[in-house]
């Protein structure tokens, strides 16, 4: 007998051989509330309970039961809506619950029914940023100082080079080239390395803040050097983490009025930019690391969207557009 306990304890060892940290914490979470879900809703499901006595149907179940889910209803803090969680979410809880139960499939034999009809996608579309708003942003940094030239980087990492918000934390000195005008995005999502270009306003802006005050060098023989992290605090000792990025966020769009703002606004901003401006899938899916075109895809029809329409979205330097040698 293979009970409930032991069948999601097997699957996260088995994930954590290949999966990031980042993506183990994901199943752990939404399989957690696949849990209490077996543990409430069926009539006499522990976790000692043997996963074979679990319905075939057990994922639909599950699904019927979500879309009927308040939103907030398991949030600490917030009082539960009336307005039921959204099919965007369902699918996220779901994509979690599908790989456990597949892989109890493979493993021990079972038979669970995963090749379930999701609810239909409806997050909103995100806005990219326009012109005037990315000036608003940067009026708020002063270059002359040291957190106005590290928050203006920060920023265009993300805007000008795609960057998502944990690639500019573990960013390091090292892997900026400054004299090729690339800069190497080492194991991020998906343990996955990539390339991308250095435009020259942030190569300017990004030299000038660790020559000043990272005390950087171009000799990278200082290997032990080199190796820390892009980004210090401005007050206290170590170096920036998501928190500081959220909090930093924050701040921009209280003093801007942006309400949509977030950190991947910004990399989807780059990557609507980057199509309207006549880049290509390939590179474009090669700049933000995506596996494959399932993602990429969408920025097309939002460029094209918001090229037909004229629309003065924030446009990148044309380094990320010439052709030829």
């Amino acid at each position: 007998m293979i009970t409930i306990l032991v069948a999601y304890n097997l699957f996260i060892a088995d994930r954590e051989t290949f999966c990031s940290a980042k993506t183990i914490q994901y199943y752990a979470k939404n399989l957690g509330f696949f849990l209490d879900f077996l543990y409430t809703e069926v009539p006499g499901c522990t976790s000692g309970s043997d996963i074979a006595v679990l319905p075939d149907k057990i994922m639909a179940d599950y699904i019927r039961m979500l879309r009927h889910k308040p939103r907030f209803s398991r949030h600490p803090f917030a009082v539960p809506s009336d307005v039921c969680i959204k099919n965007t979410t369902i699918r996220t809880y779901c994509r979690a619950v599908k790989a456990f139960l597949n892989f109890c499939n493979a493993e021990f034999n079972l038979n669970f029914k995963t090749n379930v009809k999701m609810p239909k996608d409806d997050s909103e579309e995100k806005v990219p940023l326009y012109q005037d708003e990315v000036m608003a942003i940067d009026k708020l940094f002063s270059l002359k100082t040291e957190t106005g030239l590290r928050n203006y980087c920060i920023v265009h990492l993300m805007l000008d080079a795609g960057f998502r918000a944990e690639e500019v934390e573990s960013l390091r000195l090292c892997d900026i080239y400054f004299d090729k005008n690339i800069v190497k995005i080492i194991n991020t999502k998906g343990e996955k390395s990539r390339v991308v270009l250095l435009c020259p306003k942030l190569k300017k802006a990004l030299y000038t803040y660790v020559m000043l005050y990272r005390g950087f060098t171009d000799n990278l023989d200082d290997k032990q050097y080199t190796l820390q992290p892009a980004f210090a605090r401005i007050r206290g000792e170590g170096y920036i983490n998501y928190n500081c990025i959220k909090q930093l966020f924050a701040r921009i769009k209280r003093k801007t009025g942006i309400a949509r703002l977030t950190p991947h606004l910004l990399r989807h901003t780059f990557a609507t930019s980057y199509v309207m401006g006549g880049g290509n899938l390939e590179n474009l899916r090669l700049f933000l690391g995506h596996y494959d075109y399932t993602v990429t895809r969408t920025y097309l029809h939002l460029a094209n969207t918001y090229k037909m329409m004229g629309a003065s979205i924030y446009q990148l330097d044309g380094i990320f557009f010439r052709t030829g040698y």
